[in-house]
């Protein structure tokens, strides 16, 4: 890949992370086609898209791109035509993170169009091009079919996102503090060129650190995620909340101890040490977390769909995660309650 060339880059989903990765692509000279929707999508589409960076209580860089020639604001993939893209972000929520989305576009996955899906949830890859015993007993496990046949395998790029960002109003996005930013790292060899490209460009904006194991790194994030937003929406408290409190940091413990027996069965490395995990999430003291504030609004929790993950690896490996099935129930069941309460109100 020519180290000026100016590329193509889709955003597929214009969130608080969607919009941040959208803004370092863009301050790294390529064209970038961000796809949102609603209030927000308008008041972008009108206005530009207004982003701080910030560390924590201090404001770091604060800008207003607005849309022109080299950064699109779109709000249907319908409405692009005849663009070739070198990389496809997908950063919807995982609730969108589905059939009818792929189908639109999988016209855009060219043959060297570097495809970066969504990180939180087990991926349906991970047992290909796994290495060592496991290889040939799970290789042809396939966690997803209704998914995995959009992609080219050998295409995708895997990045997990480690940084606490919210869309304040529509149109406004806060990066409230970056811990790893996006670590990542290609699956098959092919797309080496494209992740070392992508992390040159993150590296110029942001951080992108380098990573010998992806599938590590992204359990690691996966197992991160499920068990600070189990323990938040179980107490409904946000980091600073959760850094004060030692009952919700063990509850934290032992949910990452037993989804750690996961890494340790397959032989993968645990890159991050549990203290430094939660050390690490703690550090954006002014976040809360993204399910915690989807919970108070209103809108539907992603946390099944981690669930469905770590429960079919239970099922696969003929392990248990009593407490953290314990856990994941009686927070569904609380959300059950107050959907129930909410609709019986109306």
């Amino acid at each position: 890949m020519e180290e000026n060339h100016n590329m193509n880059i889709m955003v597929y989903g214009a969130g608080a992370i969607g919009c941040h990765i959208g803004y370092c692509m863009h301050a790294t000279g390529n064209t970038v086609y961000l796809v949102g929707r609603g209030e927000h999508y308008k008041q972008m589409w009108g206005n530009g898209m207004h982003i701080k960076i910030c560390d924590n209580e201090i404001l770091k860089h604060e800008q207003v791109i607005k849309k022109d020639s080299l950064f699109q604001i779109v709000n249907d993939v319908k409405n692009i035509k005849d663009v070739k893209f070198d990389y496809i972000f997908i950063t919807v929520k995982l609730g969108d993170y589905n059939e009818n989305a792929l189908q639109s576009l999988y016209p855009f996955m060219g043959k060297d169009t570097a495809v970066v899906p969504p990180c939180t949830k087990l991926p349906f890859w991970w047992f290909y091009n796994l290495e060592g015993k496991f290889n040939k007993k799970y290789k042809d496990i396939d966690f997803d079919q209704q998914l995995s046949k959009y992609f080219v395998r050998e295409n995708i790029i895997c990045m997990t996102m480690w940084l606490s960002s919210v869309i304040e109003s529509p149109g406004n996005v806060c990066v409230k503090h970056i811990q790893r930013g996006y670590p990542l790292k290609e699956v098959y060899p092919k797309m080496k060129d494209h992740a070392d490209k992508l992390r040159n460009i993150f590296e110029s904006t942001c951080k992108s650190p380098e990573v010998d194991d992806i599938r590590s790194e992204i359990y690691i994030k996966s197992i991160n995620s499920f068990a600070f937003n189990t323990v938040a929406l179980d107490r409904e408290f946000n980091n600073l909340q959760l850094s004060q409190d030692e009952y919700s940091k063990d509850c934290i413990r032992r949910i990452m101890t037993e989804g750690d027996q996961i890494l340790k069965i397959l032989g993968l490395p645990i890159i991050q040490s549990i203290e430094d995990r939660i050390s690490q999430t703690l550090s954006s003291t002014k976040h809360t977390l993204s399910m915690l504030n989807d919970y108070r609004n209103g809108h539907q929790i992603e946390l099944g769909y981690l669930w469905e993950g770590f429960n079919s690896f239970c099922k696969i490996l003929k392990i248990d995660m009593e407490f953290s099935k314990y856990m994941y129930e009686k927070v569904m069941d609380k959300v059950c309650m107050r959907q129930s309460s909410a609709v019986s109100n109306k």
